[in-house]
């Protein structure tokens, strides 16, 4: 079995006096537990602490430990301690790791180190283009013709191209919708639209041609190419959002009319805002307005925006990022508002 291109990671550093002095355990938190396969950071955080993006606090990792974290497996056992009066957890020492064995079973299956958060939920979004410059885009090689003169382009098909330089995969994407800001509605960035991925093989001459290897929606004409992005995801324990930062929801993945547990959203905060991967949002749910009438008259007043969920940055670009919404309390909309998580 293939090893996670997306590890979790834990750090056993120790940091200043008080790192973790504002902690509170759940009163049912385990004093050992036995890491599963299926676990994630996030989970496992869940049970010890109402406020999971503190899981490195109860690890007592400094800034840099959670830039360049260990890992921990399946079969490991933490065990839950007080230092100074409070409380830490670590790899209990001593323990072997627990691992149940089929005749069938093989080692290297339990030397996947777990995923931070789950990794079905954002592989797809790693491996794909989904913010471009509108410069480079014009400038990227562009599909010409298809088979027979067909415009819409199916699996298997020999196509052909202009701008090709080089073999290997090649990933089909047009102009999607703007990304505009809630407030200033100036443009953010542009999302591009994957089509699907298709394979060169030694190029040359003006006009080049490749194979389309799958499509996703549908390839067409028209459509231009991009190489295939090696990024993969740099596994950052979970770390709250500075608490100058402050933005909105601009988009819902896909389209969808408010998203839920596990779907992507994008912020108007990138590079640019100082926004990294493992940061931890907190979502708040914009109040909503509401005609009163009291002794001053007749008047509209907003409600205070509440506090809806969690969402984990796992893709930044310049000014704008994409998270995963790991809770929420009822659907995240457009405009629903975002900051640190440690603003209750």
């Amino acid at each position: 079995m293939r090893k996670s291109i997306i590890s979790f990671a834990l750090a056993l550093g120790l940091a200043a006096p008080g790192f973790a002095a504002d902690l509170q355990l759940k009163a049912d938190a385990p004093s050992r537990y036995t890491v599963k396969r299926g676990d994630t950071l996030w989970s496992i955080s869940g049970r010890y602490l109402s406020s999971p993006w503190k899981w490195p606090r109860l690890w007592r990792m400094n800034q840099g430990e959670i830039k360049n974290p260990h890992w921990i497996y399946p079969g490991d056992v933490l065990a839950l301690d007080y230092v100074d009066g409070q409380p830490r957890l670590s790899l209990a020492r001593g323990a072997q790791r627990e691992v149940k064995l089929s005749p069938q079973t093989r080692v290297e299956m339990l030397d996947q180190a777990v995923a931070s958060i789950p990794a079905s939920a954002i592989e797809p979004f790693l491996k794909r283009p989904l913010v471009v410059d509108m410069a480079q885009f014009l400038q990227s090689p562009k599909l010409i013709a298809g088979p027979e003169e067909h415009l819409t382009l199916a699996t298997g098909d020999r196509v052909y191209a202009t701008g090709v330089n080089e073999a290997g995969t090649w990933q089909a994407y047009r102009l999607g919708k703007p990304l505009l800001d809630p407030d200033t509605k100036k443009v953010l960035g542009v999302e591009a639209t994957y089509s699907g991925d298709l394979t060169a093989d030694k190029p040359q001459g003006e006009v080049q041609t490749l194979k389309v290897r799958n499509v996703s929606e549908e390839i067409l004409v028209g459509d231009h190419l991009m190489r295939a992005p090696l990024q993969s995801f740099n596994n950052y324990a979970p770390h709250p959002a500075d608490s100058h930062l402050s933005g909105k929801v601009v988009s819902v993945y896909n389209g969808v009319d408010g998203a839920a547990q596990y779907s992507t959203i994008v912020l108007n905060l990138g590079q640019s805002q100082g926004v990294e991967n493992g940061h931890v949002f907190g979502l708040f749910k914009k109040g909503r307005p509401l005609e009163i009438k009291d002794e001053q008259g007749k008047r509209t007043v907003t409600l205070p925006a509440e506090r809806s969920g969690n969402a984990f940055v796992y893709r930044v670009f310049d000014k704008v990022s994409y998270a995963l919404v790991l809770d929420s309390r009822g659907p995240i909309y457009v405009g629903d508002g975002v900051a640190s998580p440690e603003q209750e």
